[in-house]
């Protein structure tokens, strides 16, 4: 069953210990913290110190980091000190993905490798027998609130066939533009975590809580609807 992993990104800032705790009670089970350095993409959003303090507020549950830096090496230090459960960077980020996501896995964490929309999957056959999870992006990445670009749903039915022959354990996670109609669907696909925004649980008119909530139902009516 795909879980619902909100990103902080679309939260209030000025009132995130609440947006979090709501969206918690509403179903969500993780937390989604991208971490820009304005170079990579031209943005800038939490920082490794924000997401200490959100680890301190919330030690148990599980954190993920999506790395949008240019230089992901640069950042395995503060990884190490924060111990996030998942952390991923851009597969065009480095020239050394393999020996990237072996450091991450080094400090005891989960290493995912983030594909934008126009890279292919194949990208990834060499190293994906060393990966945790592979992070796909429905959307360009640096900004939030951006339409769901589709031909991402051939992309998910693809790595899902290809996890079968070379990493069952490989999770599939999708982020950017994901809605009621759109994630469910790629929950169906093989999608195991759906990173939701303002389409989903922020800025919803019910709320957090109450639409995070219709979020998880969505996507369970639809896996038993497919089952």
């Amino acid at each position: 069953m795909a879980i619902l992993n909100p990103t902080l990104a679309c939260a209030d800032i000025l009132h995130l210990y609440r947006d979090i705790e709501e969206a918690v009670a509403g179903g969500a089970k993780m937390l989604h913290i991208d971490i820009m350095d304005g170079h990579y993409v031209p943005n800038i959003c939490l920082s490794f110190e924000q997401a200490g303090a959100i680890r301190r507020a919330f030690p148990k549950i599980p954190m993920d980091i999506h790395l949008m830096v240019t230089e992901p090496f640069h950042w395995l230090g503060e990884l190490d000190k924060l111990k996030p459960e998942m952390a991923s960077f851009h597969l065009d980020a480095t020239s050394f993905p393999l020996r990237m996501a072996r450091s991450i896995r080094s400090l005891g964490i989960h290493a995912g490798v983030v594909l934008n929309p126009a890279q292919p999957v194949s990208l990834l056959l060499e190293i994906l027998e060393e990966l945790d999870y592979v992070l796909l992006m429905g959307v360009e990445p640096g900004f939030s609130g951006q339409i769901f670009y589709p031909p991402i749903h051939t992309k998910i039915r693809e790595l899902a066939e290809l996890r079968k022959k070379i990493n069952p354990g490989l999770k599939i996670m999708v982020d950017g533009g994901i809605d009621f109609e759109n994630g469910p669907v790629c929950a169906s696909e093989g999608a195991d975590i759906l990173v939701g925004g303002a389409f989903v649980c922020f800025g919803q008119p019910d709320g957090i809580r109450k639409s995070a909530g219709r979020f998880v139902r969505a996507v369970e009516t639809e896996m038993e609807e497919t089952a």
